[in-house]
């Protein structure tokens, strides 16, 4: 059967339908707020012509990350010792 069912040949296949699969996914689940450089359509336009090199450049180039939130925002989730707004006063 000429070597198809080989593990060394099955590995790259999965791991290829893999990344496809989930570049396809993430853009489609990510807002068009984040895509970089052209639309959302023509991102998955170029995934599905050239896979592996749209998966990859989706990866890396597509979209913008995520938004952090301020630290006065966020609640108190940092390691360390909390800061007061007043001094500390002893009780006598």
């Amino acid at each position: 059967m000429l070597g198809l069912l080989e593990p060394l040949t099955v590995a790259p296949m999965v791991l290829v339908a893999v990344l496809c699969l989930g570049a396809l996914l993430d853009c489609v689940r990510t807002p068009g707020e984040r895509v970089r450089y052209v639309p959302k359509l023509l991102w998955l336009c170029f995934m599905l012509s050239a896979p592996v090199v749209g998966g990859l450049a989706w990866m890396y180039l597509g979209k913008r990350p995520e938004p952090r939130e301020s630290p006065e925002s966020a609640e108190n989730t940092t390691k360390g010792p909390a800061h007061r707004a007043e001094p500390f006063v002893q009780k006598r």
